[in-house]
């Protein structure tokens, strides 16, 4: 079995107590918030915006608390008959009672995308719910108010033809006869010091491990023994602005370009300034960051040759429809090695300077929904030689199909440009720059949003309030057959054609309570005949994931 590194137990040690001694806060103006829809925690539409959480309905409140003084008009109905159940513990009679549908739990939403979003405003209230970790929540100060909390995950691994075998397979390529078991332990722990309307220190630590059997080769994303993801103080210029100095995670829209990356063990972060602006209905950010590589071993550095940086909005003004746009800048001056290493990535790695100019609209009409995002990227691969020309668009229309388990049948089309000819001066793959990548593209991580075209389809369904099923069915095929499509974690040796394969994922997730889940997933992708490979992959995963 794989042991912890020796520095582990100093290094988390000195991280979290760093961590613990730090103030931290959040302004009057909460960071924007796009539409998170993590794939762990929302098994809904990727079109509609959500929260972090599960939206798990329960009775919380009044009923629960007979001695608050509640009236009628606070009354929640538990669905019992008139006059049974809570209607009595509030002291509602048949004529004034009425039937509410079941609220969403406060302690199920608190904790968001990024926990630096985290909403405990519901701990003000009277007669509210509380759950683990609440009693360290809004504390009183010397100065303001104080957060502390945080999240354990465990996630356990059965990957078969997913490479990552160091004994026997060259280049960690998958679609070998590779198995490997593992198990996957993170811990994040965060502190939030509330100053006022106007300042605010944040302070978010992570430790990442990974144990596994003797042959399994660690991925980048498995392993960071100790370290920060957050390490900011915002300071509110007016009422509607907020400045972000420091190191912070990213989150923007439906996560196809810039996301912390939740699914790894490590998650992403940069490191930085952004400038937040709401007014009325729009929500505007400003940020020019560096990104910050974890370093499994030692403390993480932001890279100062990578530069991320751009300008993303957010309008919610429209009846039936939410609106974004966005520039994206990302100079990468790390030279390009014209023979990559075992672990490097393909052309267009490194040396260049690209934007990104895009939106998105999502909403929808009744029982329809609709989702759609495009992009064109320009600019210059410098270690190529070559301009720089790319794009790509989602398209996606979904229906609610009714019935006892909320049904939802998603049909998408997913395109991104390859590069089709170098001999005419451009280089055409599109760069997918810091997406939630394992969402999208098939959950074997076989396939990046570059060089890629592919029709898919989604259902999701609620057979009760805490059970959430996934069924995600996806064509994988290239968009230039003479171009490879780069792996996100599995890669592959691959040859001319379009046929990548086709892959199946379904996921079961239940709710234990409102702070805690656990996750059964099975993916299988079929290789197609692009993949050189003797054997398909597929992996069997169960996850528990706490937040406190």
């Amino acid at each position: 079995m794989r042991k912890p590194l020796k520095s582990y137990p100093t290094r988390l040690a000195l991280a979290l107590a760093v961590l613990a001694a730090t103030p931290v806060v959040a302004t009057a103006q909460q960071p924007l918030q796009m539409p998170s829809d993590y794939l762990f925690d929302s098994v809904a539409s990727p079109a509609v915006a959500v929260d972090n959480a599960e939206q798990i309905s329960y009775l919380s409140g009044c009923c629960d608390e007979p001695s608050c003084g509640c009236d009628s008009g606070d009354c929640f109905d538990c669905g019992d008959d008139c006059g049974a159940g809570c209607g009595d513990t509030c002291g509602c009679g048949c004529p004034t009672c009425k039937k509410k549908a079941a609220k969403p739990s406060p302690c199920a939403t608190s904790h968001k995308g990024v926990f630096y979003a985290n909403d405990f405003s519901y701990l003000k209230k009277p007669c509210g719910p509380t759950c683990l970790g609440d009693c360290m929540k809004l504390m009183d100060a010397p100065i303001g108010t104080l957060d502390i909390g945080g999240q354990l995950r465990l996630r356990y691994h059965h990957e078969e033809g997913m490479g990552r075998s160091a004994l026997s397979t060259p280049s960690n390529l998958g679609f070998l006869d590779t198995t490997n078991d593992f198990m996957l332990t993170r811990l994040r722990l965060y502190t939030n010091w509330k100053v006022n309307d106007w300042f605010r220190v944040y302070a978010e630590g992570i430790s990442a491990d990974v144990v596994s059997n003797d042959s399994y080769n660690p991925r980048p994303i498995d392993r960071n023994s100790g370290d920060f993801l957050n390490l900011f103080f915002d300071v509110g210029l007016t009422d509607s602005t907020t400045v972000r100095v420091g190191r912070q995670e990213l989150i923007y829209g439906a996560q196809r370009h810039v996301s912390p990356l939740d699914w790894a063990n490590t998650r992403r972060t940069f490191e930085g300034v952004k400038v937040m602006h709401k007014s009325d209905d729009w929500a505007i950010d400003g940020f020019y960051t560096n990104y910050v590589p974890v370093s499994a071993d030692d403390f993480d550095e932001a890279d100062y040759n990578q530069s991320f940086y751009g300008v993303y909005a957010t309008y919610t003004g429209a009846k039936s429809a939410s609106y974004d746009l966005f520039y994206l800048g990302y100079d990468n001056e790390n030279p390009y090695a014209a023979v990559p290493p075992v672990f490097g990535a393909s052309a267009g790695s490194a040396d260049f300077s690209i934007h990104t100019f895009g939106g998105r609209m999502f909403g929808g009409s009744g029982d329809w929904l609709y989702e759609m995002e495009a992009a064109l990227q320009t600019g210059r691969q410098s270690g190529l030689g070559l301009d720089h020309r790319a794009g790509m668009c989602t398209c996606g229309v979904g229906r609610n199909l009714g019935g006892s388990w909320s049904p939802t049948l998603w049909v998408y089309y997913d395109y991104a440009s390859g590069n089709d000819s170098p001999a005419d001066g451009v280089f055409n793959r599109y760069n997918q720059l810091f997406p939630l990548a394992h969402k999208y593209l098939g959950f074997i991580d076989a396939a990046a949003r570059s060089n890629i075209s592919s029709p898919n389809c989604l259902l999701t369904m609620k057979p009760s309030s805490k059970l959430s099923l996934l069924a995600w069915y996806y064509y994988l095929g290239a968009a230039e057959a003479g171009d490879s499509i780069p792996g996100v974690a599995v890669p592959s040796a691959q040859v001319a054609g379009t046929d990548f394969g086709n892959e199946l994922d379904l996921i079961a997730k239940y709710q234990l309570d409102p702070r805690s889940n656990i996750l059964f997933g099975y993916s299988n992708l079929w290789r197609g005949s692009k993949i050189i490979g003797t054997d398909n992959a597929n992996f069997f995963y169960t996850q528990l994931e706490l937040d406190f």
